[in-house]
């Protein structure tokens, strides 16, 4: 089969059949070449010059610059951009133990050699930018653009800097399969460089069909964007002219054209801007003004709210992290929701694109590293008062532990710490001893004066048993601290001190408690009730 396979002449630009392995072998996606084609690129596959057709159309250059044109006009767009980048950057990438579960219950190992290098080349990635500026960077390009280009520069086998690539000046150059071979920057000015493929991470936004580029929600909300557009520059021109009204001036017929021509020269000088606002208008000769519709501002700003809030809508930034004040919030959510959305919907899957393709860059092919992940820290934008209350709320009902509370904060476990508990109040009780819990609370039911029979909480409660006598070792204790002890059903000494009953020294005695302390504790109930 295989030398039948080989017969076949390869077609013009494609890639070589590949002998797949016998036995237990597996080959890997480099080894094996496709036989399906990517939407968008030409026969033959794509060139410096012939980047194909795509939804962008063909000259890509071109229609990137206008995207990032609409970025830089539109306010929302911009604000939109600037609030998902800055969302997903706030906590900065760092790397991170992989087995590390955040209950605060494991100390991360030390780290070996090869995670100290790539932590170096996160510390100081180029001369002129930082991680989190790069980061930031690839997340307003994959908003924008919807393609993220970073330069890898290698040295001796691994990478020792990062640095930013212009989206609009990089050509994908792959077979008519998709399969990239390298990668080419065009400048404005005609200056070029070419890149092998592992020197490039080039991190795409989602699309509807198959592609060597992505989609972005800028080329989404294209159609809202330019009402917005439009509605704004008609709003800046009638702010221009002072707003002025719309006449229709009904000349008299004696009057030339020369006349007519000047007449109007002289309004736009005189009535026209916003210095003449409020100057009336004058008339000779019998002319007649009539308004003819009042101002259009109202209407204007409305049909920019609107084309804002599909604006909003199309790139999934609430109008509360966008700067919009909602008036009732009626169907909105509350702040919280809508945070919890845009962390989820929208931040998260940005930030888990560029995840993905940087730690398969760097932490695998880059250094070899093996459990151990590149990560985005989240930043808890909620009241300190909420979040505090919430810590207190798991530590209480026993869903967090101490440790896991002050792992959460930064701080270092604490011995016995991992043991849930369960605080009822001023009470705490060990989940181990809930179970011994229940049972002395039923106790103490029953010895209230239960009757035989009775129903606590649908549980059946067995008959009071009858009162024990005094051990000996207590009714001494008792003695020796002034008390006399007495069983229910016996009747009490006339006079001498405050007594205490049968059920008492029972339950002193399921306590645990020795004679010197059982003493101590009824001399303390004694001063307090006297």
């Amino acid at each position: 089969m295989i030398d039948a396979v080989k017969r076949f002449a390869k077609p013009f630009g494609e890639a070589e059949p590949v002998t797949v392995p016998v036995g237990n072998g597996r080959p890997t996606a480099t080894q094996v070449a496709r036989r399906g084609y990517e939407y968008g690129i030409p026969r033959g596959g794509t060139t410096e010059n012939n980047q194909g057709g795509g939804d962008l159309g063909g000259d890509r250059r071109e229609q990137l610059q206008q995207l990032y044109q609409v970025y830089a006009t539109c306010t929302w767009s911009s604000t939109c951009v600037d609030a998902i980048a800055r969302t997903v950057t706030a906590g900065g990438l760092y790397l991170d133990w992989a087995s590390d579960a955040g209950e605060g219950d494991q100390e991360e190992p030390a780290r070996p050699p090869e995670v100290q290098r790539l932590q170096r080349l996160l510390d100081y990635v180029n001369p002129t930018e930082d991680i989190q500026q790069l980061v930031r960077g690839m997340v307003t390009d994959l908003e924008v653009a919807a393609d993220a280009y970073l330069e890898v520069v290698w040295f001796l086998g691994e990478p020792i800097a990062l640095y930013s690539l212009d989206a609009a000046s990089m050509r994908v150059i792959s077979d008519p399969h998709g399969v990239v071979t390298q990668y080419v920057q065009i400048t404005e000015d005609g200056q070029k460089a070419y890149f092998d493929p592992h020197e490039i991470i080039h991190v795409t936004n989602d699309t509807p069909r198959s592609g060597l580029h992505g989609m972005g929600p800028t080329e989404k909300a294209l159609l809202p964007i330019t009402t917005w557009l439009y509605a704004a520059g008609l709003l800046k021109e009638t702010m221009r002219k002072g707003d002025p009204p719309t006449l229709h001036i009904d000349m008299p017929e004696s009057m030339s054209d020369s006349a007519i021509k000047r007449w109007l020269q002289q309004f736009r000088v005189r009535i026209l801007g916003p210095k003449n606002k409020g100057e009336p208008i004058i008339t000779q000769g019998g002319a007649t003004v009539v308004e003819l519709q009042p101002s259009k501002l109202p209407d204007l700003s409305a049909a920019k709210s609107e084309a804002r809030d599909e604006i909003l809508s199309t790139y999934g930034v609430p109008p509360a992290e966008a700067g919009v004040i909602e008036s009732g919030n009626l169907g909105g959510g509350t702040g919280d929701s809508q945070r919890r959305t845009f962390l989820t919907n929208t931040c998260g899957p940005v930030g888990g694109l560029i995840l993905e393709k940087l730690n398969y860059a760097l932490t695998d092919q880059g250094f070899g590293i093996k459990g151990w992940t590149l990560k985005l820290r989240e930043v808890d934008m909620r009241d300190s008062q909420v979040i505090e209350g919430i810590r207190d709320t798991r530590i209480r009902n026993g869903t967090w532990t101490i440790n896991r509370g002050r792992a959460d904060i930064g701080e270092p476990p604490v011995k016995g710490g991992d043991d849930a508990a369960i605080i009822d109040r001023q009470n705490m009780v060990l989940v181990a001893d809930l179970a011994v819990m229940s049972k002395a609370i039923l106790a103490k039911a029953a010895a209230s004066g239960l009757q035989a029979g009775a129903q606590v909480e649908g549980l059946d409660m067995a008959p009071t048993p009858p009162p024990q006598p005094v051990p000996p070792a207590l009714a001494a204790a008792a003695a020796q601290g002034g008390v006399q002890l007495t069983v229910p059903g016996q009747a009490p000494a006339p006079s001498g001190p405050p007594q205490e009953s049968a059920y008492d020294w029972q339950y002193y005695e399921a306590e645990g408690d020795d004679a010197d302390v059982f003493r101590d504790r009824l001399r303390r109930a004694l001063a307090t009730a006297a």
